[in-house]
């Protein structure tokens, strides 16, 4: 896993990885790791993890915008602690009906087939 893209966002600093989710044990890992470092540089605020629908990314969210030089630090501490996370992809279905058009064309011709026999 890693930092796709940066953003500052009103009051808050967002991560984008190239994950569609992060566990909870990843975000535990992540917290253990970067926020002693955050303390350290002096910032009182925390982590917490979103996602962002319209696409299909986590993001890790830092409650502040720290300036440039503190955002680089943050950034690479982040991105050294997610290095080693799989990269989860949003899984694609047909949540209606859950079946595909190959399903459809298959189970039409077993139709077929069983119409013939008789």
């Amino acid at each position: 896993m890693k930092i796709v893209e940066e953003r500052e966002v009103w009051i808050h600093t967002h991560f984008i990885v190239d994950s569609f989710f992060i566990t909870d044990q990843e975000r535990r890992q992540i917290s253990i790791s970067v926020e002693p470092e955050l303390m350290q540089l002096g910032l009182q605020y925390g982590l917490t993890y979103n996602i962002a629908p319209s696409k299909h990314r986590a993001i890790i969210v830092l409650e502040c915008i720290p300036f440039d030089s503190v955002k680089t630090i943050i950034k690479q501490l982040i991105a050294d602690v997610i290095k080693d996370f799989p990269v989860r992809l949003p899984e694609q279905r047909n949540v209606v009906t859950n079946i595909t058009v190959t399903d459809q064309e298959t189970a039409q011709s077993d139709l077929n087939v069983q119409v013939q026999a008789q």
